[in-house]
């Protein structure tokens, strides 16, 4: 029986010619097909936009084919921010999961650059943070800044109403073949829970390190998300 975990767990886990150093990702629009077990369970949707000083930057999965008619799952997630010169900074997060069976919700906004106020489904919460702290979705811009920039890859975020550290590891160059063809990409990884979860992003330079590939290992569980259609929006 399919679960449902899979076809969003790329979406959730983690969403890249050369982006110039010290520069913000540029804008743009890309597709994932989502795979477990070698079988097709799902779709990505990811865009990156600007409005004046600001960013949106939204990420919507969708169960299709027999996987939509068990679960009939969606998640949206949303960055809203403000771009800072060569960084973006959340300001307001959105995690929507429905399904069927279920529906589940985390929704914030700073108040302050060390404050967040939230709303967990039915339940309000103040959290005191770093500064530069930010959502889970900004981390997969954050890498593309960053990876492209030889800064180092530790992340300070919040999600469901708690503070965590994110720290991945570069591991060289690697060519990939996806739907939409062959890239060379920077290869980043990040394991949690004494390994027994890893996220790993292929990011190609070659289209402004959007990643080109994302996989998830969740004991022994692999959930890809390959890149099928990509365009910029300079």
């Amino acid at each position: 029986m399919f679960k449902q975990r899979p076809v969003l767990v790329i979406a959730g886990a983690l969403s890249f010619t050369s982006l110039p150093a010290l520069a913000a990702p540029l804008a743009f629009q890309a597709t994932y097909s989502v795979a477990n077990s070698g079988l097709t369970v799902g779709e990505t949707q990811t865009s990156l936009s600007y409005q004046a000083a600001g960013y949106t930057f939204q990420k919507i999965t969708k169960a299709n084919g027999v996987a939509a008619l068990i679960s009939g799952d969606s998640l949206t997630e949303r960055s809203v921010g403000l771009k800072q010169g060569d960084k973006l900074q959340t300001q307001q997060y959105l995690y929507q999961h429905k399904s069927r069976r279920k529906a589940k919700q985390d929704q914030y906004q700073f108040t302050s650059a060390t404050e967040i106020k939230g709303k967990l489904d039915q339940t309000t919460y103040t959290l005191k943070v770093p500064k530069n702290t930010i959502d889970p979705a900004l981390i997969e811009l954050r890498l593309m800044e960053d990876v492209a920039a030889n800064r180092p890859l530790n992340y300070s975020i919040t999600e469901r109403g708690k503070l965590k550290t994110y720290q991945f590891q570069r591991l060289g160059k690697e060519t990939i073949t996806t739907p939409l063809g062959q890239y060379a990409c920077e290869k980043v990884k990040m394991s949690r829970d004494n390994g027994e979860r890893q996220t790993t992003l292929w990011l190609a330079p070659e289209l402004d390190y959007v990643a080109a590939q994302i996989q998830h290992n969740e004991k022994g569980n692999i959930t890809e998300a390959q890149l099928t259609r990509y365009q910029a929006k300079h």
